[in-house]
């Protein structure tokens, strides 16, 4: 089917490469991403989900990582032929594409755009007839190795907001605390309570003071908004 598109179709496709975190754990989160891309016009692959495998190299399983992660590479790569560009949601899991995957799998790693990296080279031609309310701003928090590993993700995703006349408050923020599966560990709490104090914590709470709909990019830090300070 994916051979048989035309150019038109391509050009308004994307294949989203799944993740455990968004699709399993936050299945209404994707299900709201996939939503919204078709309401902008889009047609949305999803590739069979496969394990990502950067929890196993999170905790040092290094050879069980370059096997899955070389599994994995080659599904991505059978995909390339068709020219329909390969779009992951969580960042961090993204990222390990171009950072874990090509250390350990080899440079020819298929390119996996982050989603306001496609959004952004498309936003102009498929907003059209697209009308946000008057006056609709958010508060969006990125998640700390998509700001120091992707440069620009920020000013992406201002650019793909206010194209759709929505104004961003971008907020200057370091690690949530969680940092993979650090903060889920019991010995590690408390350090990852005073990490989420530092900057997270105070910020979120300002933001529910002025009413102002706060975003998140990372799976690892909703979690952490959600344990720490009760909200979604």
């Amino acid at each position: 089917e994916l051979a048989g598109m035309s150019e038109e179709e391509r050009a308004r496709s994307l294949i989203i490469v799944q993740d455990a975190f968004t699709s399993y754990f936050e299945t209404d989160t994707f299900a709201a991403i996939l939503e919204s891309l078709q309401y902008l016009g889009l047609r949305v692959w999803l590739l069979p989900f496969h394990p990502n495998g950067k929890p196993l190299h999170v905790h040092g399983f290094l050879k069980q990582f370059e096997t899955i992660a070389g599994r994995h590479a080659n599904r991505l790569k059978s995909h390339t032929k068709y020219d329909i560009p390969l779009v992951g949601i969580d960042p961090s899991m993204t990222l390990a594409f171009r950072s874990e995957y090509r250390k350990y799998v080899g440079p020819d790693v298929p390119s996996v755009l982050l989603l306001q990296e496609f959004l952004a080279a498309r936003i102009e031609k498929i907003s059209v007839g697209f009308q946000a309310p008057t006056g609709a701003q958010v508060t969006l928090m990125g998640h700390c190795s998509e700001k120091t590993n992707a440069a620009g993700s920020m000013d992406h995703w201002r650019y793909v907001f206010e194209a759709l006349g929505i104004g961003v408050n971008i907020e200057a923020t370091g690690c949530c605390g969680m940092a993979g599966t650090y903060g889920h560990e019991t010995r590690n709490l408390e350090t990852s309570r005073a990490i989420y104090e530092l900057s997270w914590g105070p910020k979120v709470r300002k933001s529910l003071e002025n009413s102002s709909p706060l975003l998140a990019t990372g799976y690892s830090c909703r979690s952490q908004v959600k344990r720490f300070t009760g909200v979604k």
